[in-house]
């Protein structure tokens, strides 16, 4: 009798288990709230966090020098880059592309930053897409973004700009204050200062003086050259002399 009690009671428990086991809530998957921590490269090392010479052969090779500061002397070969910060110099072979540059940025043949103040120079070209505070030089193409200081090229274009812009064959602007001289010299926003070149072209609300054969502007200012176009002035095309104030 005990021997048939201790059966049934074994197989009432699992036949109990088996229900529980289909009837129990399943548990929700968990979602990860918050921010997810970024990796360590993403962003740059603390300031002071630095080394005094750094040897680069690729762009993120090695990629402690990625996101590194360096007061000093930072040096691809043949490439370097990164989002860091460099206090002195970069310089390599083929192409020097650090993020934030005080000081100076130089590779025969194409640079790159988004903040400079100091110097950048290439054989062919040069690029800053946030700030330039100081010199930007090249052959063929410089490109910019907001300038305060001197830029020359074949073809030179910034965004805003405050000092010295030369193009051979183009020089080209957003708002301008300063000189701007090439072959084509144009500034799309307000002008103030001196344009000169074959054609000249500036927007509105300037005060431009314009010395070339064909000079365009929608402001005041003042213009020599063979056809001239102010269309505030008494007379919108005139030869030699035009002018609005």
């Amino acid at each position: 009798m005990m021997k048939k009690f201790l059966v049934f009671s074994l197989m009432f428990g699992c036949l109990a288990g088996v229900f529980a086991a289909d009837t129990a809530a399943v548990p929700e998957p968990k979602v990860q709230t918050g921010s997810v921590k970024c990796n360590d490269l993403d962003v740059p090392q603390p300031l002071d966090k630095w080394t005094f010479l750094q040897i680069v052969f690729l762009p993120n090779i090695p990629n402690s020098t990625w996101n590194s500061n360096v007061y000093g002397l930072k040096t691809g070969w043949v490439a370097s880059g990164g989002i860091g910060r460099v206090f002195g110099l970069e310089v390599s072979w083929v192409y020097s592309g650090t993020d934030t540059i005080n000081g100076g940025q130089a590779s025969w043949v194409a640079v790159k930053s988004r903040d400079l103040n100091g110097l950048q120079a290439a054989f062919v070209t040069t690029l800053n897409t946030g700030s330039l505070n100081g010199l930007q030089a090249t052959g063929p193409y410089a490109l910019a973004g907001d300038v305060q200081g001197a830029q020359f090229a074949f073809i030179s274009q910034a965004k805003n700009f405050t000092g010295i812009q030369g193009g051979l064959a183009l020089a080209l602007s957003k708002g301008f204050t300063g000189f701007q001289a090439g072959a084509v010299s144009i500034a799309d926003g307000p002008f103030t200062g001196v344009q000169c070149g074959f054609v000249n072209k500036a927007g509105e609300n300037g005060g431009a003086l314009q010395l070339g054969l064909l000079n365009m502007t929608n402001g005041k200012g003042v213009q020599f050259g063979a056809i001239n176009y102010n269309k505030d002035a008494w007379i919108p095309v005139f030869p030699i002399l035009n002018f609005s104030f």
